[in-house]
């Protein structure tokens, strides 16, 4: 079983400042991978319009959570490829499995924290490899 290391940023996703996390997946065709973080800062942004379109300048992190998550298990393996171009065009082959967490939330002088990840479980889960945009072969 190989095991690689890959930097992840949050910021990607989020918009939000590059903070210390780590991916590790681990035969992934054998549905397991884990994502880890630390330290994620987390904004007020008073409102939804906010979030989304400002204020100008953004606020200073009001909070922080970190977190683990853990993929398991094989229960369907799913390929999907749509080349509608309503849709942009993507193709993935994913793994619909289980998956447990942990977290902690830091707010001023609160901290709230989940029970420990043994102890969590899942309705849904699912890891794959997704493939888009220029990566997306078409034809």
């Amino acid at each position: 079983m190989t095991s690689t290391r890959v930097p992840f940023h949050l910021s990607a996703y989020f918009g939000q400042s590059s903070c210390p996390t780590t991916a590790s997946r681990s035969s992934l065709g054998k549905g397991s991978a884990s994502l880890q973080a630390s330290d994620v800062p987390v904004f007020d942004y008073g409102t939804l319009g906010n979030a989304l379109f400002g204020p100008v300048p953004s606020p200073l992190p009001t909070g922080s959570v970190s977190f683990t998550v853990v993929w398991s298990g094989v229960q369907q393996r799913v390929n999907i490829r749509n080349t509608d171009p309503v849709y942009g065009g993507f193709a993935g082959e994913f793994i619909r499995n289980k998956a447990q967490m942990e977290w902690t939330a830091t707010v001023g002088d609160y901290t709230f924290v989940s029970d420990p990840l043994t102890t969590s479980s899942s309705e849904f889960a699912e890891i794959g490899h997704e493939r888009n945009g220029s990566f997306f072969p078409e034809g």
